[in-house]
């Protein structure tokens, strides 16, 4: 990613995180587009260059995507040949590729909307859009790697099931996860990636398991 790219999507980011900051300490109703670009210190203007309201910028952009290199991988039956095993890394693997500073918030932030997201419902509908977008694209590569249409049925239900245990170990870290508390940029990274990989580990296990017991 080149200098220009890597601005654009600092901006992005800080916008994201003060609308959602200002959302949390006043109630989104009471934040508007004006305050969220003074909060980032950008002009009002450049806040529409990235999103269209201030509810899409409180949401913010959802679960981190697979990269066009992790879904070559997973596509071309990487990096085991174990289709649960390689789809668990397929998901976890944009946050792998975070630094510790773009995990530390994007975790902080994460906790912070599900809790916004208690006092304030109406907002739980456009959050779950980012969830489908990322789903999309699990599809998309498990269908590819399974040699169909992302119509199909195999792919549809493979993914929904690793986005159901991701959904699983993200809500686990949400109630119970404290390993990042009191913890810097690297310590947020190191502990939140070991437990939501020892998660996403339980999960797929216990899909394992179930299959493998009905069979």
């Amino acid at each position: 990613m080149g200098l220009r790219e890597r601005k654009k999507l600092a901006t992005r980011r800080t916008l994201q995180h003060e609308a959602l900051r200002l959302a949390i300490e006043h109630g989104s109703e009471n934040v508007t587009v004006d305050d969220i670009a003074a909060a980032a210190n950008v002009s009002t203007r450049t806040f529409f260059n990235y999103f269209s309201s201030k509810d899409e910028a409180i949401i913010g952009d959802g679960p981190p995507r697979p990269t066009e290199e992790a879904t070559a991988v997973f596509v071309a039956n990487g990096p085991t040949g174990d289709l649960l095993d390689d789809l668990k890394h397929f998901i976890l693997s944009p946050m792998l590729d975070l630094s510790a500073e773009e995990l530390g918030y994007s975790f902080t932030d994460f906790l912070a909307r599900k809790q916004l997201m208690h006092r304030e419902p109406h907002l739980v509908t456009r959050m779950m859009a980012t969830f489908a977008a990322t789903e999309r694209q699990v599809v998309e590569g498990v269908a590819a790697r399974l040699d169909e249409e992302p119509e199909a049925i195999r792919p549809q239900i493979v993914a929904a099931l690793g986005m159901t245990a991701l959904r699983f170990a993200l809500r686990h870290l949400h109630n119970h996860g404290d390993g990042a508390e009191g913890a810097g940029a690297e310590g947020v990274r190191a502990a939140e990636i070991a437990e939501l990989r020892d998660l996403l580990d339980e999960a797929f296990d216990a899909l394992r398991r179930t299959f493998d017991t009905a069979r």
